[in-house]
């Protein structure tokens, strides 16, 4: 086959594989129409790019729905470790992704892999989703990814990977067609200039038109200005023709092959076309050009050389054939996905029976939390229906638990204008919850709720559901409550919706009544053995202990369900990941903070969960603000700011914002970013204590400008009920903020005092009557486990102690604070202790900061782990990301440390 131009788009591949070659992963995008060359022309690259180390495969529209069909072709199977899921439900993408990491790792170990994927548009979507998850997780690694597709714009896929596809890291090549010194030789001299013109002008230069037509019109019919050309749809005839050209036989078999997919065995073919003999067929037809012979393990394969090949000859068969091609294909396809599709695609109109069928199995998943499966099942079963727009409604919502926002949205959009109000209002409402869209969400929740008769009983639970969540993020909590028990109470509740109780005990928690909340969570059985109404329990209990101190039980229980939420909704994964991270933060374990709260903000961008993004971009910007990670901070905080739609989200944002400037000692935009919470008038969320930690920020930045009476209105405030509500934590930020406060007052004997409340709440106390202040008897560490907090409170009260000339009992506070803000890279933070121990000039037990500040903080994480004898392979499966990378990351903290090998690392880091 002769190749004719694209030298730009050769020399841009070319370009972007010699960057991967260098340890910079590169992703191109080649878009196109369809048979404009997109497959040659990688193809082409790959012949001179000088690497056999390919992997290639194509989407087939006929596996579109297979889970993980496309993925199974390109890597020949599963990641190994993938478990084979119960009762035949896929494995989730994201665990297939990070699984696939360590097998990129492998593979680009001697040469650059060239990962290659034609079809995009045709491919399922976890293999989408699993390769989106995996790509943007690559840093170092010697990888390049093309990806071929008709239009981005217009690509069905995953959100995340269409926001991957449009980052400006992201090489895109649009090919368009040819021009006329191409065409001119690619016919190879065998047509005038003049004909040249009229098929370049004809054909808009498509690769695949000009080369069947120059195959089928004789070169003086070309030239002939009197016979009109044939039109570029006129493709269809000419393959129409070559399949006439064949036997009874052969064209029995290649519509047989066109009802079953691109591709298919040829002994299904065989059976589906009532072929006694299907290689003399196959043989004839690919004589003729119309099928391509392939072979695998189980035979002979049938495929048609391209998609426009096998859709002209499925739309010639007609319906009726069509119709009986599908019920044959039914029988004898393999696998009951395929047979479902199949039976699908043989009805001619509405069927009450296989709608029935359809909508118990969609149901029966989503019981299972199998919402992919169940959205595609209940959408096959809405079509057939006679009445559709319930089953649909059922669809829309398994679609946004399954995080595929976009796609609920056509199919909300596609309702009749007649449907019934429940069911309207309910897929309205609930895409409009999703969407961060409080208010419409509102309405049409209440609308449904309101409307809903017997026959839309299990709307109207699903209804009270959302409008659950939906007060809870309005910060109404008791409302939150009542409506959870109002859904759980209805007559339709099933618990399609995964995070009702949650929703529950968390309304009572920010209203004030967390005692009770938790009262009524005893007795739950362990993450790994719960049921879904007890993972939902369990992730609401999580996070009450968390709010109220108890660390150690709301790590237990948040740990339990993450490792045990697998196949629960994309909502409530990200949950239960985003709060893990959460009270991770507060215990001080910076590292695994930083991996939850960041994959919990990857996950909701990448579903497109707007109404929990900013949640989880808020808490993921905590750790690299306070560690001096100011870009990583940044990007988060705006992420968390912009999409505040909600007054959880605007707490969220808020305190993120906060945080960065408070760890950047700027005052004044630490005060800036707080206070449109005070324009706030909903007391739950943001001001109950425990909750969301913004108010002492708040205070420390007024007494840093000088405001004191406006700090002490506030403080007054926060004192009252945290002493109401028995919240230790905040006792004791509050007790370090008047503490501050009494000294920018210059009432050192009050504020000395309100330092040492402080130390009381937090359990580490002081050791020695007045004057000693601590002395050798400090224990950084030993209080309620918050060491961010008490390292905050030490270095405060050092500070206050060195400026009234009480060195050594500053000394005896700066350095516990040191230690702990070392162990947590707070770098920021660890600069202002050695200032204060600095202008204490006193002798220093240990000088210098922990080695691990001279590390960045992906460094920091890759040693830590390192240093645990985790290897670099496990290392990458803990952190998800590649092998690759953290062998890049080690080098790094090698090199920085002065050490060689994993043992003095190790002792680097111990001492």
């Amino acid at each position: 086959m002769t190749f004719v131009g694209r030298d730009q788009e050769l020399r841009c591949l070319a370009a972007e594989f010699e960057r991967a070659r260098a340890g910079l992963p590169r992703l191109v995008v080649v878009e196109g129409p369809a048979g404009i060359g997109k497959t040659t022309l990688v193809q082409r690259f790959l012949e001179t790019c000088g690497t056999g180390n390919v992997l290639f495969t194509d989407g087939d529209e006929g596996e579109a729905l297979l889970p993980y069909g496309t993925l199974t072709r390109l890597f020949g199977g599963l990641p190994a470790q993938i478990e084979a899921p119960a009762a035949a439900e896929p494995p989730d993408p994201l665990a297939v992704g990070a699984a696939l990491l360590p097998e990129l790792s492998e593979r680009q170990a001697s040469e650059p892999l060239c990962l290659v994927v034609d079809d995009v548009h045709w491919a399922d979507a976890p293999t989408l989703r699993a390769l989106t998850f995996c790509l943007r997780r690559l840093r170092v690694d010697r990888v390049m990814a093309v990806l071929m597709l008709r239009e981005a714009a217009t690509l069905p896929g995953p959100e995340g990977l269409r926001r991957l596809i449009a980052a400006d890291a992201t090489r895109r090549l649009r090919l368009r067609g040819l021009r006329e010194p191409e065409v001119a030789a690619l016919a190879g001299g065998r047509v005038s200039q003049r004909a040249v013109a009229r098929l370049v002008a004809h054909t808009e230069g498509v690769p695949l038109h000009l080369r069947a037509l120059l195959e089928e019109v004789p070169p003086e019919a070309l030239d002939d200005l009197a016979q009109p050309l044939p039109a570029p749809r006129s493709y269809t005839m000419l393959v129409l023709a070559k399949v006439a050209r064949c036997a009874p036989p052969a064209r029995e078999l290649v519509g047989a092959v066109s009802v079953l997919g691109m591709s298919c065995p040829l002994h299904l073919a065989a059976r589906v076309a009532g072929v006694a003999e299907p290689l003399q067929a196959l043989e004839q037809a690919v004589r003729e050009g119309v099928l391509l012979e392939r072979s695998s393990s189980r035979g002979p394969v049938a495929a048609f050389a391209h998609p426009l090949s096998r859709a002209a000859v499925y739309r010639d068969l007609g319906p009726a054939r069509r119709s009986a091609l599908h019920a044959r294909a039914a029988l004898v396809a393999e696998g009951e996905q395929a047979r479902l599709r199949h039976r699908i695609e043989a009805v001619a109109g509405p069927s009450p029976e296989l709608a029935a069928e359809l909508a118990e199995l969609g149901r029966a998943q989503v019981r299972l939390g199998a919402f992919g499966g169940a959205a595609e099942h209940l959408k096959a079963a809405a079509e057939l229906s006679g009445d559709p727009a319930p089953l649909a409604a059922e669809a829309v919502e398994a679609l946004l638990l399954d995080g595929r926002v976009d796609e609920a949205a056509g199919l909300t959009a596609s309702l009749p204008d007649d449907a019934h109000p429940a069911v309207r209002g309910y897929a309205l409402g609930h895409l409009a919850m999703v969407r961060g869209q409080v208010e419409e969400a509102r309405a049409q929740l209440i609308t449904a709720w309101e409307r809903a008769g017997p026959p839309e009983s299990g709307l109207a639970a699903r209804a009270a559901q959302q409008l659950a969540m939906l007060c809870l993020v309005k910060a109404e909590g008791r409302q939150a409550a009542r409506w959870a028990e109002r859904a759980r109470d209805s007559p339709g509740y099933r618990l399609s919706i995964d995070y009702n109780r949650f929703t529950e005990l968390t309304g009572l928690a920010v209203s004030g009544e967390i005692d009770a909340a938790l009262a009524a969570t005893a007795g739950l059985p362990p993450p790994a053995s719960a049921t879904i109404a007890d993972l939902d329990a369990l992730l609401g209990r999580g996070l009450l202990r968390t709010c109220s101190d108890d660390l150690a039980g709301g790590l237990a229980d948040l740990s339990g369900v993450v490792a045990a939420c697998g196949e629960r909704s994309v909502p409530f994964r990200m949950l239960a990941t985003a709060m893990l991270g959460q009270v991770e933060y507060r215990s001080g374990r910076w590292d695994d903070a930083a991996l939850h709260t960041g994959t919990a903000a990857s996950v909701a961008d990448d579903a497109d969960q707007r109404w929990l993004s900013p949640i989880c971009h808020g808490l993921a910007a905590l750790v690299p603000a306070s560690r001096g990670d100011w870009p990583l901070a940044e990007s988060h905080v705006r992420a968390a700011v912009a999409g505040a739609d909600s007054v959880a989200a605007l707490a969220h944002g808020c305190s993120a914002a906060a945080h960065l400037a408070a760890a950047r000692g700027d005052h004044a935009a630490t005060v800036a970013a707080l206070e449109p919470l005070l324009a706030v008038e909903a007391h739950d969320i943001v001001y109950e204590p425990g909750v969301v930690q913004w108010l002492d920020l708040f205070v420390d930045a007024l007494v840093g400008l000088g405001e004191l009476d406006r700090a002490e209105t506030c403080l007054v405030a926060v004192e009252r009920l945290a002493g109401r509500r028995g919240r230790r934590s905040v006792l004791a930020t509050a007790a370090r903020c008047r503490g501050g406060l009494h000294a920018a007052r210059h009432e050192n004997a009050l504020a000395d005092a309100a330092f040492t409340t402080a130390l009381a709440h937090t359990g580490a106390g002081v050791q020695g009557g007045p004057g000693t202040h601590g002395g050798a008897g400090v224990h950084a560490g030993a209080g309620a486990g918050l060491p961010f907090d008490e390292a905050r409170l030490r270095l405060a009260y050092g500070r206050f102690l060195r400026r009234l000339g009480r060195r050594r009992q500053a000394q005896s506070h700066l350095e516990p604070a040191l230690g702990l803000f070392a162990k947590l890279g707070a770098a920021p933070y660890v600069g202002r202790c050695e200032q204060e121990l600095s202008a204490c000039g006193l002798p220093r037990a240990e000088p210098g900061a922990s080695p691990l500040l001279r590390l960045t903080p992906q460094e920091q994480a890759v040693a830590r782990l390192v240093a645990t004898g985790m290897t670099n392979r496990q290392v990458a499966r803990e952190l998800v990301l590649s092998v690759k990378t953290i062998e890049y990351h080690l080098g790094n903290a090698y090199a920085k440390l002065g050490v060689s090998s994993r043992v003095a690392l190790t002792t680097k880091l111990m001492h």
